[in-house]
């Protein structure tokens, strides 16, 4: 993108954090789902409390879908910053691919995810190996964000966390 803009929206600041936070949601409220869907599968009546907890599991994945939408859209409409200066066009290319991997990782585990849950097939299997690969995936990203910041000094972190911005 030529005219690049010099930082993020706050919305897409909003929405990263929005994103981050469900993750961490969907992530503790992982076992109540697979006990439900089990259940659901065999015909058996979940455990008490394991509903509730799949159903937050089912809104929080909805959220997530929306709010990747946005971003998504955000994206197109206003562009995001380029990278830091001095940032290699290796690293480039894998900071790149890791964005776009997480917006499609993310996609891809609300669709397995609603398949699964509303029974058109059964896609757990698959579902959980988005997820390793998701975590696989915040790992470097969130790994490379405090690199970048802490010890190439690129301000990258602070894109996303204003106040860090000197």
């Amino acid at each position: 993108m030529t005219n690049a803009p010099s930082s993020y929206r706050p919305a897409q600041i909003i929405l990263h954090w929005v994103v981050f936070g469900a993750i961490w949601v969907q992530w503790l409220f992982n076992e109540p789902m697979k006990r439900t869907i089990e259940a659901m599968q065999t015909g058996a009546t979940p455990v008490d409390g394991d509903m509730t907890m799949a159903l937050v599991h089912v809104g929080f994945g909805s959220a997530i879908l929306l709010a990747v939408l946005a971003r998504l859209y955000l994206r197109y409409r206003f562009g995001a910053p380029g990278h830091a200066p001095g940032t290699s066009s290796m690293q480039a290319k894998i900071a790149t691919f890791v964005h776009w991997s997480l917006y499609g990782t993310l996609i891809a585990m609300v669709i397995t995810g609603g398949v699964t849950w509303n029974g058109v097939a059964d896609l757990g299997y698959v579902h959980w190996l988005l997820n390793l690969v998701l975590f696989a995936l915040i790992t470097a990203h969130a790994a490379a964000a405090i690199f970048n910041q802490f010890v190439r000094k690129d301000g990258t972190l602070a894109r996303m966390v204003p106040a860090l911005k000197k």
